[in-house]
Formats: structure tokens, sequence, C-alpha cells
């Protein structure tokens, strides 16, 4: 008589801890219209793109028509941003002119620690006939850039059948 009477109530017991336990995802909050960055004067801005970490930071970027790729970082979901950084083209004398990626690493590969945040880019040239694809690490959090590799190269920015730049990298 005493165990069915004490199975009902662990079962009770159980599913009231298990309901109490159990969460909803929430959203950090409610938000429209989050300008991230606002263009001035002959700026323009192409390309947005972000990347959320492991710890839920969103960083993004975009193309600048100034030849760098601005880095800003939200830690609310993306209600409030700051910029960081800047992503620069440190080896070609391009700048940095399009179709910014970015990815964070989960586990160490190639000497970079997990967390390290790769970005990369399209730095181009008409005089110097070459797109170049050039990979980038950060492992400050995209606070600070090192040039890792160039990917990949092709000829100078042209979108003419039978031309052969390269364009549009994408990390995973």
């Amino acid at each position: 008589m005493l165990a069915p009477i004490l199975t009902t109530a662990l079962l009770f017991v159980g599913r009231a801890v298990a309901q109490t336990c159990i969460t909803e995802p929430k959203p950090f909050g409610y938000f429209t219209n989050n300008t991230i960055y606002q263009t001035t004067g002959n700026e323009s801005i192409t390309y947005p793109r972000f990347v959320e970490l492991t710890d839920g930071t969103i960083i993004a970027t975009a193309s600048l028509n100034q030849g760098y790729f601005p880095i800003f970082e939200s830690m609310d979901g993306g209600a409030t941003w700051e910029y960081i950084s800047d992503l620069r083209d440190q080896v070609n004398g391009f700048g940095m002119s399009a179709q910014p990626a970015l990815t964070e690493i989960t586990e160490p590969m190639a000497g970079y620690p997990a967390g390290t945040i790769f970005g990369t880019g399209n730095s181009w040239s008409r005089e110097a006939d070459a797109t170049r694809i050039d990979l980038y690490a950060s492992r400050d959090r995209a606070r600070t850039w090192e040039f890792v590799s160039h990917v990949a190269q092709g000829t100078a920015p042209n979108t003419t059948n039978g031309a052969h730049p390269i364009w549009e990298p994408y990390l995973l």
C-alpha cells in the first residue's frame, strides 16, 4: 500500500522539479533599426557580414569604400555595438576592397588556439591587374589582426564573361 503512494509522490516531485528547471530561450531584447555604422561624406558600405562567437558575442564587419573593413562587437545580441578595430591590407598595398568574411575556430588549428577569429576579403588593384583573397587572424577577439596567407589570386576586378578575377571568399 505504501509503495504506490511513494511512487506517485516521487513522480509528482520529479515532474515539478523538471518543470522548474526547464527554461525557454529568450532573446537579448527586442529592437529594430539598430544602426551599427552610419556612413558620412563620400563613404559607402556594402557586404555586411557577421559571426556569432561561442560565448554569444557578435562580431560584424562590412566593406567600406575607404579600403578597410571596420570591425564592431555586440555583447548583448545586437542591441548595442562598439567599434573595436579595422581589418586592413598589410601586404599588397591595395587596401581591403570588398567581400569580407569572418569565422571563429572552436578547436586549435595550424598553430592557432581555439577562439581565434579569422577574417578574409578581396584585396584588388586594377593597376596591378590583380584580385587577391587574403587571410588574417586575430588572437585577441578582433582587436588586432595578423596576415596569415594569400589564399587565391586572379586578374584585375572585372565582371565581363571570360575575365579571370577571384571573388567572394567564404569561411566555414
